[in-house]
């Protein structure tokens, strides 16, 4: 297959290394110039902007598997569809990725599917999606979880908003880089759900650095306290996973020196977006708005760059001097 690929940082460039082992053929193009040349030392062709991608992704022939109801004696069928990925940081970014005078929009052929893979706000999926509709060219928004580990194992949950007719067609593309694929409804509702999960980890984050730092203050042992909270209500996948403590899991990023399996600011910027799509929805939001800002706090103060469970790095008690 021959795919283009827009977006070749953190998270993009271990998924269009999965897409290449996977014999896929991939054209990629990044504003940045060292993510750019990574992507091309991994296989990738260069392309010199979006809409260059764009006009190069190829026909591919892809051979679908059987449907489950068709017999065995007969044969799949083959399928010619056009692809092109894009996974980018931010709202603005993909906003300009595909509509700018230079962007995806400019360079697309009708029929062309874009898979944006990036987490951004689910309106803005929909305003991409009308503005390509306009040009017969097909989106669906597919968030992914699983962080930096998720995208080199080829192992990330993706989340999946459009057609199912779409998303049979973007299907081996995926299925390349995710092992969990979920259809979650229209355009939009990929993007919704990955908001939901994120609000979800994001202040689980903030909320298992504040307990142990509370253990810790009290003498209590973090790997004792570990212990009692895996066998009780309180267990989360942070605490399991990404424990904020170095040294009590072995693979968690605080054991790694915070190195980002999914970056401080990425997950405030994922907290902002949650929150205010709350308010526009007009519901009412607490505990997230106020995660938001203590790890918009911790990016001030030098760990924006790390991974969000550095947090806990920022929750020190005060001077005892200090009034309560």
């Amino acid at each position: 297959m021959k795919v283009g690929f827009v977006g070749t940082g953190t998270m993009g460039l271990p998924m269009l290394k999965n897409l290449i082992k996977g014999g896929h053929s991939v054209t990629a193009f990044d504003v940045a110039p060292a993510a750019l040349d990574a992507a091309v030392a991994c296989g990738a062709a260069r392309a010199n902007s979006a809409t260059s991608v764009a006009k190069e992704v190829e026909v591919l022939v892809t051979v679908l598997t059987c449907l489950i109801h068709t017999r065995a004696s007969k044969s799949c069928v083959a399928k010619e569809v056009e692809v092109l990925v894009t996974v980018l940081p931010s709202s603005s970014q993909v906003e300009t990725a595909y509509l700018d005078g230079e962007g995806i929009l400019e360079g697309a052929k009708p029929g062309l599917l874009c898979v944006d893979m990036s987490t951004i706000d689910p309106n803005m999926s929909r305003k991409v999606a009308a503005a390509l509709a306009n040009k017969d060219v097909r989106f669906i928004d597919a968030p992914v979880s699983g962080g930096t580990v998720g995208a080199e194992n080829a192992t990330l949950a993706i989340m999946v908003g459009g057609s199912a007719e779409d998303l049979e067609t973007a299907q081996p593309v995926l299925s390349s880089m995710g092992a969990n694929i979920i259809h979650v409804g229209a355009v939009g509702a990929g993007a919704a759900a990955k908001l939901c999960h994120n609000l979800i980890a994001g202040v689980a984050g903030v909320a298992v650095s504040e307990a142990f730092r509370i253990g810790e203050a009290f003498d209590v042992d973090p790997r004792i306290l570990t212990d009692v909270i895996s066998k009780s209500s309180g267990n989360t996948w942070i605490m399991q996973h990404a424990h904020p403590i170095p040294g009590i899991v072995e693979t968690a990023p605080s054991t790694q020196d915070c190195a980002p399996e999914f970056m401080t600011d990425l997950m405030a910027k994922d907290l902002a977006l949650a929150v205010n799509a709350a308010r526009e929805l007009r519901i009412p939001v607490f505990v997230s708005p106020v995660a938001q800002q203590v790890l918009r706090l911790a990016s001030s103060q030098g760990l924006g760059r790390q991974d969000f469970t550095s947090v806990y790095k920022l929750l020190l008690p005060s001077d005892e001097r200090t009034p309560v």
